[in-house]
């Protein structure tokens, strides 16, 4: 037997006002702060970490509506409380959690526009939970998307023109990687794939992460790096990539425009010498500074 839509509306209402008055009782003084996450097309390689803690309440609210019927959450069974709407969700997780647990969640927008979904990461703190998030979402239509699938198709064909001429034009993969350099830096103008990492290690957030690949003979990754206050300054002077069975792959040494400042404005590119193996399988990529000084280690490297 189902209820009326009054009835619907009215338990909800009395279970919202019941979160609301148990997180104003458990909250500390001067703990009610509200973060904001920005999601958008291309998205972030690790997506963002949300804190939540055993018997407190956290409500994420979403300024575009989502389907509820597609959420997809980790140990959905396993929350003392649970409810969602279009346009907010709100999670009480149990005693059965563990400290630093990981939990994915997933949301679907209800239009067509991209980004089409928002991942998050869901981190068991009971030390620093997060009461109330905010996500917002930097839409864009179907239209615009498929205008720009068009002009990386020109854009590759373009690029693919000019590398065949340095080929029989030069000798030397490092007078071409530095000749490419330049367009590989602009990720609108050739064709890519979003790369990610299961575990990092280091002073650094891997902003973005991309294959960027010029033609069948040509591929290069392509990092953005948010140092930590260690981590500024930073150069990349070395780099091994190998596989899951722990064979090297062939690159060229990584090129960095200058030294990493605080907003990740200088991506470090890493040229491929043998880029059909990387559209498969899971990798391990290492980059280092002069002397080995400052390392950063990404696991489980791989496209998305």
């Amino acid at each position: 037997m189902t209820g009326s839509p009054t009835f619907i509306v009215l338990a909800w209402g009395l279970l919202w006002a019941t979160l609301a008055e148990s997180a104003a009782v458990e909250a500390p003084a001067g703990a009610a702060v509200v973060r904001r996450i920005d999601v958008q097309a291309g998205g972030l390689a690790t997506p963002p970490e949300v804190r939540i803690s055993p018997g407190l309440s956290t409500t994420l609210f979403f300024d575009a509506r989502i389907r509820p019927e597609q959420l997809a959450l980790e140990g959905r069974e396993r929350f003392q409380r649970f409810g969602v709407t279009e346009d907010h969700l709100v999670l009480v997780p149990s005693p059965t959690f563990r400290e630093g647990e990981r939990l994915r969640l997933e949301v679907r927008f209800h239009d067509g526009a991209v980004p089409d979904r928002a991942v998050l990461d869901l981190v068991v703190d009971a030390t620093r939970p997060e009461r109330q998030v905010e996500i917002y979402r930097h839409a864009r239509s179907a239209a615009s998307y498929r205008q720009e699938v068009e002009e990386l198709r020109a854009g590759m064909l373009r690029l693919e023109r000019q590398v065949q001429q340095l080929q029989r034009s030069r000798t030397g993969g490092e007078y071409t990687r530095e000749s490419l350099v330049a367009d590989i830096l602009d990720e609108s103008t050739v064709m890519f794939r979003h790369w990610a990492p299961r575990k990092v290690t280091g002073d650094f957030v891997v902003r973005r992460a991309s294959l960027v690949r010029l033609s069948p003979g040509w591929a290069a990754l392509r990092l953005s790096l948010l140092p930590s206050e260690a981590g500024k300054g930073w150069m990349a002077a070395g780099a091994a990539l190998t596989d899951a069975q722990g064979n090297r792959m062939r690159t060229l040494p990584p090129w960095q425009e200058g030294p990493l400042d605080a907003a990740g404005s200088s991506p470090i590119i890493i040229v491929l010498e043998e880029p059909e193996a990387a559209d498969f399988g899971r990798y391990t990529l290492e980059l280092w500074d002069e002397g080995r000084k400052r390392t950063l280690k990404l696991e489980g490297f791989q496209a998305r």
